[in-house]
């Protein structure tokens, strides 16, 4: 069974951003109402699931008539903070394997991501297969 973060969190990414909108403003009791949960049951929510990191930002405003805003950041604004940059890692397997070892993928994703890499072979540049390590780590991440 999910827990109810799963549940607030899935409610708010296909409810209130299905008309594919990048920012949505909510009051925390209607919501907390609308999903049967505890208002502070949101607030977790909000800050553990809404994070730059998983490409969201999350504005409160307090007192009468407060509420609280969900902005979806654009793509290239999301970053991982342990994401090797293009100058730390000299190829796309030492990307794949620079994941692996901070434990940024797992072992079985590291392989799939080297027998892609190894297919590609010099069909694809170098700089190319290190974009495709970079956005598949990204979808990778939105699937948690």
């Amino acid at each position: 069974m999910r827990n109810i973060a799963d549940a607030i969190e899935q409610f708010i990414i296909s409810e209130l951003f299905a008309n594919e909108q990048d920012r949505v403003d909510v009051k925390r009791s209607q919501l907390a109402e609308k999903l049967s949960c505890a208002p502070s049951q949101i607030t977790y929510t909000l800050t553990t699931r809404f994070t730059p990191e998983r490409g969201y930002e999350v504005e409160s405003k307090r007192g009468n008539g407060g509420f609280i805003r969900i902005i979806r950041l654009p793509r290239q604004t999301q970053a991982h903070p342990l994401l090797p940059s293009g100058k730390e890692v000299k190829s796309s397997g030492q990307l794949v394997q620079a994941l692996a070892s901070h434990k940024l993928i797992t072992g079985r994703e590291a392989r799939l991501l080297d027998y892609f890499l190894h297919v590609l072979g010099d069909h694809v540049s170098e700089e190319n297969k290190e974009q495709i390590v970079r956005t598949a780590f990204q979808l990778l991440q939105e699937e948690e």
